[in-house]
């Protein structure tokens, strides 16, 4: 039986059949096509949640996860801010705010 070198193999594994490739490419294509990040999570049985800890485990997932936010966030909001944040942008410059103020 193999055994993980250690817990990062292991996280990075039950991540992976946690949320399959399959799962993580139509959550983008939901995110590019419009859908805010709680909506297209929902759609697919997960929450917000899990997709964010998937995309700090998963690195490739989750530089494709914040670039596909950033190019679909509202050009209006405050980006950077705890108010984008507060009005549902999810953008990593608005999760990165709510991160400083707490």
């Amino acid at each position: 039986m193999n055994y993980p070198i250690d817990d990062a193999e292991q996280l990075i594994e039950n991540a992976e059949a946690e949320m399959p490739p399959s799962t993580r490419s139509r959550l983008i294509a939901k995110l590019r096509m419009g859908r805010h990040i709680d909506e297209a999570a929902a759609e697919l049985d997960l929450s917000p949640g899990k997709v964010f800890s998937t995309a700090r485990i998963l690195k490739p997932f989750g530089e494709q996860l914040d670039a596909t936010l950033t190019d679909q966030r509202d050009p209006s909001l405050p980006h950077g801010t705890v108010t984008g944040y507060n009005k549902r942008c999810r953008c990593p410059e608005c999760r990165s705010a709510l991160q400083r103020r707490v």
